[in-house]
């Protein structure tokens, strides 16, 4: 069935007019290129999108994590100012010494009035609080003072870790959770260190610098809205610093969180709400924080669209400029042949004139010369005719002639259509050459008369033609007199008639024949025989070719009819030619020329 189809599919491109066919073709590989280009282009573009996206999530998590750096310096460095200042150290040396008073509030003014400097000239720092020897609270914040759920500030989880830091800080989600919850749910970072005597470096008491989380999203606020980017913070425990402002996809967060790379860093794609995202982690090794982002695709995808609309130009001028130059190939090809065409209808209705045709030296080329020498050789015939003794016989002849040969070329550029647009260039090429050698040996420099040799070949040369087009459907056998081939006779009395034993006796018989060419001198005429095995005539078809009873408009047999009437009127023979034949045996036609009339040998 698919064959059928394919086979359907295929006559219909073969009978299109040649410049269509071309363009048919063009535009089919034009079409394949271009998908073949977008199809490049979108890989390409998909690779070089993920990867830049890619780098770009990473850097971002590299700003923000150097601005939360940055952060933490600064309220390290803040911190480090405080514990050592005189207004902190005194009050809680003496309160060391003398832990037992009950009496605080003068250092509670003392300190609180010096912490409040800082929480004016600080914005990102919430609260800060002094936890003495005693686990008296001193400090300010800017929300509600926080009261300790745990009796002794030693008996913090984080104590161990911040006595073990000798003076350093360490940091931890919420003070560790020592609060009661008194802030409507937001988090905060603490920066939680030992106070130690300056001189003697005996602990004193406990900073806690809050610093709220808000203030670390504020520290790169600039960055996410650059590219949309959602951010979520998790300390070394696993503890949201700072979530995530809409829903994404846990799996992934999971996976990334025990996959980084040698550098902390770690990328996943994912589809949230049938959105595309990137979502990279990155491990702060300072603090052990983790900083995951994600990306949506198509932000970047947005600075990237003039790349696109060039590459889609690109595309685009190269699809024009190749359908252009289909269409002016389709008509440097298809326009010659059209006009020859057009000359060769002409010269069927009586117009001979030359072909003009813009063409180099190639086939097309060769083509119009040939054919000019033709319609040359054709008038120069006709003056000849007219010039004849018998005007009504050199009229006839010069219809004759003006109809028989555009009908063989017709033929034969039928045959070479046929090759060119199957694809075959080597038979091409053979038609052509038979074709030019044809015209060589038949247009004879003008001249009426050639050799039985050159006949024979002019036949050949056709029938190559004609093989080369039907394949095996005949067999051509010669028997030929070498005696006879040097007379000269009228030329191209032959291949109409072979021409019309295949057409009208082989063809129409639907399977293999033979045509059978014999020539032989006899007493006082050659004799010229054409004979095929092909379906054959009636008698009375027979009898109406010989008398000439076919009507002018009629086109059977109709090379049969003008070489029988070619050689009645150039011999002065009333019946030159004999048929035998009879429906299903096949047709012998015999020729006989007087040698007497025409005993001129080749020179």
């Amino acid at each position: 069935m698919q064959s059928k189809f394919w086979t359907r599919i295929r006559k219909k491109y073969m009978d299109l007019k040649l410049s269509t066919k071309i363009l048919t073709f063009y535009s089919g590989v034009l079409l394949i290129s271009v998908v073949l280009s977008t199809l490049i282009y979108q890989n390409v573009y998909n690779s070089t999108m993920s990867k830049k996206v890619s780098e770009v999530s990473v850097q971002t998590l590299y700003s923000i994590s150097s601005n939360i750096l940055s952060m933490i310096e600064n309220a390290k460095n803040l911190s480090k100012v405080v514990i050592s200042s005189d207004e902190i150290q005194q009050p809680l040396n003496q309160i060391s010494q003398n832990p037992f008073q009950n009496d605080y509030t003068e250092y509670q003014n003392i300190m609180n009035t010096y912490i409040s400097r800082f929480i004016e000239a600080f914005p990102f720092i919430s609260s800060i609080y002094i936890y003495d020897s005693a686990s008296q609270r001193y400090g300010i914040d800017k929300m509600h003072l926080k009261t300790l759920k745990i009796s002794d500030i030693s008996m913090a989880d984080w104590y161990g870790s911040a006595v073990e830091a000798k003076g350093g800080f360490i940091l931890r989600l919420n003070a560790g959770g020592i609060y009661e919850d008194t802030d409507n749910g937001e988090n905060y970072i603490s920066l939680i260190r030992i106070i130690n005597d300056i001189y003697t470096q005996e602990p004193l008491g406990v900073l806690i610098m809050n610093i709220t989380e808000s203030s670390f999203v504020n520290s790169y606020a600039d960055i996410l809205n650059k590219y949309k980017t959602d951010i979520m913070i998790l300390d070394e425990e696993g503890h949201t610093v700072v979530d995530f402002r809409n829903d994404q996809p846990t799996d992934i967060i999971n996976s990334l969180l025990y996959s980084e790379n040698e550098d902390g860093s770690n990328s996943k794609v994912g589809d949230i709400d049938g959105r595309k995202y990137l979502v990279s982690l990155l491990k702060m090794q300072k603090y052990n924080w983790s900083i995951i982002s994600s990306m949506p695709f198509d932000e970047l995808s947005k600075e990237s669209a003039i790349f696109n609309i060039t590459a889609i130009s690109i595309i685009v001028l190269n699809a024009a400029l190749m359908f252009m130059g289909s269409v002016a190939i389709s008509r440097m090809i298809a326009t010659p042949i059209k006009k020859l065409l057009e000359a060769m209808k002409g010269v069927e209705h009586g117009d001979f004139k030359k072909v003009e045709i813009d063409a180099g030296d190639d086939e097309i080329g060769s083509l119009r010369d040939a054919y000019n020498i033709m319609i040359m050789e054709i008038q120069n015939l006709i003056e000849k005719v007219v010039a004849e003794e018998k005007i009504k016989r050199k009229a006839e002849l010069d219809v004759l002639q003006a109809q028989i040969k555009p009908h063989f070329l017709y033929n034969t550029f039928d045959s070479i259509s046929s090759l060119a647009l199957s694809g075959k260039s080597d038979q091409v090429y053979k038609v052509m050459k038979s074709l030019g050698s044809y015209y060589r040996v038949s247009l004879s420099k003008g001249s009426e008369v050639i050799t039985v040799a050159e006949e024979i070949d002019v036949v050949r040369n056709y029938m190559a033609i004609q093989q080369v087009r039907y394949g095996d459907i005949f067999t051509m056998h010669y028997d030929i007199d070498e005696a006879a081939t040097k007379y000269k006779i009228l030329k191209l009395i032959l291949q109409p008639l072979v021409e019309n034993a295949l057409y009208h006796g082989i063809k129409p018989k639907g399977e293999h024949g033979n045509i059978y060419i014999r020539c032989k001198q006899l007493e006082d005429h050659i004799e010229l025989i054409v004979e095929d095995d092909g379906v054959g005539v009636n008698k009375e078809t027979i009898a109406m070719i010989l008398d000439n009873r076919y009507s002018v408009d009629s086109k059977s047999s109709f090379g049969l009819r003008g070489t029988i009437e070619r050689l009645r009127i150039f011999y002065g023979i009333k019946d030159p030619v004999s048929i035998k034949s009879e429906p299903g045996c096949g047709t012998t036609v015999t020729i006989r020329i007087p040698v007497e009339r025409r005993e001129q040998y080749a020179s």
